[in-house]
């Protein structure tokens, strides 16, 4: 655990604002405001929050106790990192995410300084073909199954990248099962440029990566391909 905290919104707040507890109809008496000590869990959370404003992440403080997300009787989890801890009393807005980092994740044994290019042959799509584009997250969660579904026998590895050139939204993720861009998934047809290698990853459950690849052998099957134009 850390002690920065972040809270996902679309709401445009200022240093120094309070956040307050909100309403939970599915529990009258427990009004709370959510906070997390993940960032992803945040991105997710700001990405996903109803309205059309910019998704926001801040950082927080907590004016009182916090505690875990409790579990109701009939809450059913959305299947998406979401914001874990919480607090019955305010959160104070102590600044905001406006600088991100950049991850790519792959097999690929490599040095801070070398250069990742289009042209490989792509992870996905039922035909194997060099990708035109080199493809890239804000979020370590993404990262990772990046590295966990690379093809190739290296271990999955997951580094910090700049661009060298313009970017835009990974159309493959963007809007398809969410609206937005949750996972913050980009693409280049410019090189990235390794800055540092995150060491200390966590993978995900065997049972969750099985799924996954059982997921994209059915679109293989369909003959779904990867946007890559």
């Amino acid at each position: 655990m850390t002690n920065r905290y972040y809270h996902g919104t679309r709401a445009a707040l200022a240093l120094r604002d309070l956040i307050g507890p909100a309403a939970d109809d599915r529990d009258p008496a427990g009004a709370h405001v959510l906070l997390t000590p993940s960032l992803d869990e945040a991105i997710w959370s700001a990405e996903l929050a109803a309205g059309d404003a910019p998704a926001r992440v801040y950082v927080v403080e907590p004016v009182g106790s916090i505690e875990r997300v409790p579990s109701l009787p009939d809450d059913r989890p959305p299947g998406h990192p979401s914001m874990s801890l919480c607090s019955r009393e305010p959160l104070r807005v102590t600044g905001e995410v406006t600088e991100w980092l950049h991850y790519h994740g792959t097999r690929a044994d490599l040095q801070p300084g070398d250069l990742i290019k289009p042209g490989h042959v792509s992870n996905f799509g039922a035909t194997a073909r060099a990708a035109n584009y080199i493809y890239f997250t804000r979020t370590l969660d993404a990262a990772t199954w990046g590295a966990e579904l690379a093809v190739g026998e290296g271990r999955g590895r997951i580094y910090i990248v700049e661009p060298t050139g313009p970017i835009e939204e990974d159309p493959n993720l963007t809007n398809k099962k969410f609206r937005g861009n949750p996972t913050k998934s980009f693409r280049s047809r410019e090189p990235l440029r390794i800055t540092g290698e995150i060491a200390d990853w966590k993978g995900h459950a065997p049972e969750a990566i099985r799924a996954m690849k059982d997921g994209l052998e059915r679109n293989k099957q369909l003959g779904v391909e990867a946007i890559d134009d």
